[in-house]
Parts: structure tokens; C-alpha cells; sequence
């Protein structure tokens, strides 16, 4: 019994966490610029990755934890799926939003938020700003 009131107590605590991620990475933000009257597709996926780049910068810490703890904790690897499974209905949503044509040729709404979800993970922006960036800029 008191261990799975610790588990319980550890996903409550973890939502609480990122859910504070989200607040500091400006929700709030990313919503007026997704709908905002100018918005294109173009300026929609900057919007969003730019919004990924926040919560990286500010939780990146927060969603790796969460992530490798879910390797040993089933509650807390059903919330990270949760999570990303919210995340990528959002990018659904949006994409399904944008008009016929928007897309490369071959590419549809499942194939773009596939991609999306690959390009835009703490992993990706971890290799490219802690490695890449000095590798690229660096003598």
C-alpha cells in the first residue's frame, strides 16, 4: 500500500512539474501566435518549434527524468506517453488545419507530425546546441 501511494505521489508530482514546464515555456505565447490573423503554416511551425525550444531550454532537465524514470516506474512511463501523445494531437489538429497543398509532395498530416515529433525532441536539441553548435562554429 505505501508504495503505490509513493507512486502515486511521484506522477502527481510529476505533473505538477511539467505542467509548470508549459507555463514557463509560455503556452499562453505559442496560442496568440498559432492563431493569431497572419498566421501561416510557415509561421505556425515556428511558432511551435520555437515553443519546443523554450521548454527545452527551461524543462529540458525535467522531461529527461521523467523519461528515464519511466524505464523503471510504469506510471510515470504512461504519463510520458501521455504527454507526447497530447502533443502530437495538437500537431494533428494543426496540421489538419492547413490548406490542401501545403505539404512536400508525399508527405500528409501523419507523415509531418512523424517528422515533427523526431526533429523536435529534447534528444535532437540536447545533440545540437551541446555538441553541433561548437563543433559547427568552433575552430
Amino acid at each position: 500500500m505505501a508504495l503505490r501511494q509513493e507512486g502515486r505521489t511521484a506522477v502527481a508530482v510529476t505533473r505538477a512539474l511539467a505542467d509548470a514546464a508549459d507555463l514557463s515555456a509560455d503556452v499562453s505565447r505559442l496560442l496568440g501566435e498559432l492563431e493569431a490573423p497572419q498566421a501561416t503554416p510557415a509561421r505556425q511551425l515556428a511558432a511551435m518549434a520555437a515553443f519546443d525550444r523554450r521548454l527545452f531550454e527551461r524543462a529540458g532537465d525535467v522531461i529527461t527524468l521523467v523519461r528515464e524514470a519511466g524505464r523503471t516506474e510504469p506510471e510515470l512511463a504512461a504519463f510520458y506517453r501521455e504527454v507526447r501523445a497530447d502533443a502530437d494531437g495538437v500537431r494533428v489538429r494543426m496540421f489538419s488545419s492547413w490548406p490542401a497543398g501545403v505539404f512536400r509532395s508525399g508527405q500528409d498530416v501523419r507523415s509531418a507530425t512523424d517528422v515533427y515529433a523526431a526533429l523536435c525532441t529534447i534528444d535532437v536539441y540536447d545533440v545540437l546546441t551541446a555538441e553541433t553548435l561548437a563543433r559547427e562554429l568552433l575552430a
